[in-house]
């Protein structure tokens, strides 16, 4: 076909340089080598059975139809009463719940639902890729800060308000953080809420990693007096239960965000997978036990990482990653990029991560390293990295 175009909003929005690194990753194993893969944001962990279970029987009894918008209410019961349980959050399951394909619908549907034309975000510099893409699509005008990270990566709230405008609409808040994993102190989630509560602007927080907290706080802003009414809360399943690929998510808000998201899922997604949904209520409402140990398990990787990256020549993490399983280590050798960093350890260790670069450009310099993979991969991948940039520090001096 010739003289096809596409529309023009979508020229600023790039192929997700993750899954590049995932595909060539894959084109290497089928080649037969092995490759340790740090770069996917992907559980290791096996769904729990007690989830497969109640999807499988969903299938059997026949419920294979089309839900609610917003997902079956006995899913949004059993969520409304996770929130409560695990934050002390009293949401509304039939007015204040929305279920989505995953967290980054509910990220594109909470932006879609809140931005007018030219209305500008807070976002964190380096952040998840979607961020700035989902804000730009909703008409929206992201504003990267970059973060601090001998400050749990927390905003430079100087920065911050300087940043401020009449056009700003909300502020993104993503702790524990994708790409760092870094940890906001309660210190430093009340002074975003109070920045919040003072301009009147939404708080939108991305709660993907929640449940994956090792060191630091676990309190939700919209547990902080005044601020549940202008918080949305953008969840998902996939992390906290090894569900990446049922991709079931979550919004929980104020009754007007959640109306606006339920038309615009009406003519989107129209409603999610029926039995998907009674997994993701048998997750929610059963026994935690397998929350609890696979966190365990990531924490125990989490400290082998933090023990042999402290050791790699040409590796510095300057701040501390308090829970998600990423670490983001500084690249110090002269003369080489990010990128050509990230192909080296692919093409000559057999190792794949991500290029900083890909969270924005505070990341530049940077490669993000996600240990959910099993325990002696990990061990095997950081040597490897080892090995690799004693060889390329060799090279750069």
């Amino acid at each position: 076909m010739t003289n096809v175009t596409v529309a023009e909003r979508l020229n600023p929005i790039p192929f997700a340089g993750i899954r590049k690194v995932f595909e060539k990753a894959n084109q290497l194993e089928a080649s037969g080598q092995k490759v340790i893969h740090f770069e996917i944001g992907r559980p290791d962990f096996d769904t729990p059975a007690h989830i497969k279970a109640a999807a499988k029987l969903a299938l059997d009894q026949g419920l294979v139809h089309y839900t609610p918008n917003s997902g079956l209410p006995a899913l949004r019961q059993a969520l409304a009463g996770r929130l409560n349980a695990d934050k002390g959050l009293t949401y509304s399951p039939d007015t204040e719940i929305i279920m989505t394909a995953g967290g980054q619908e509910a990220l594109y549907l909470s932006f879609l639902s809140i931005l007018n034309e030219g209305d500008e975000v807070i976002l964190p510099d380096p952040c998840f890729g979607p961020f700035p893409l989902a804000v730009r699509l909703a008409g929206g005008v992201p504003v990267k800060i970059g973060l601090q990270p001998q400050q749990n990566y927390c905003y430079d709230f100087a920065a911050v308000k300087k940043a401020l405008s009449p056009k700003t609409k909300a502020i993104v808040v993503n702790s524990p953080h994708n790409p760092t994993g870094g940890v906001w102190s309660e210190d430093q989630l009340k002074t975003v809420a109070a920045l919040a509560t003072e301009r009147g602007i939404w708080l939108i927080c991305d709660d993907a990693y929640d449940n994956l907290v090792y060191e630091g706080c676990r309190v939700s802003p919209a547990g902080f007096a005044g601020l549940r009414e202008r918080t949305i809360l953008c969840g998902s399943l996939s992390k906290t239960y090894a569900m990446t690929g049922w991709r079931i998510g979550y919004i929980a808000a104020a009754e007007p965000v959640i109306n606006a998201a339920i038309r615009l899922q009406q003519n989107i997604m129209l409603s999610l997978c029926s039995f998907a949904q009674y997994g993701a209520m048998a997750g929610l409402a059963g026994p935690q036990d397998c929350v609890r140990t696979m966190a365990g398990e990531f924490a125990r990787r989490r400290n082998l990482v933090l023990a042999m990256i402290h050791d790699i020549p040409g590796l510095q993490l300057d701040g501390f990653p308090g829970g998600a399983f990423y670490a983001f280590p500084r690249i110090t050798l002269p003369n080489i990029t990010s990128a050509q960093v990230a192909d080296y350890l692919l093409d000559h260790a057999g190792v794949a991560v991500v290029d900083g670069l890909a969270f924005g450009e505070k990341g530049n310099g940077h490669f993000r390293l996600s240990y959910a993979v099993a325990y002696e991969d990990c061990r095997e991948g950081l040597e490897r990295i080892a090995e690799a940039m004693k060889t390329l520090a060799q090279k750069c001096s």
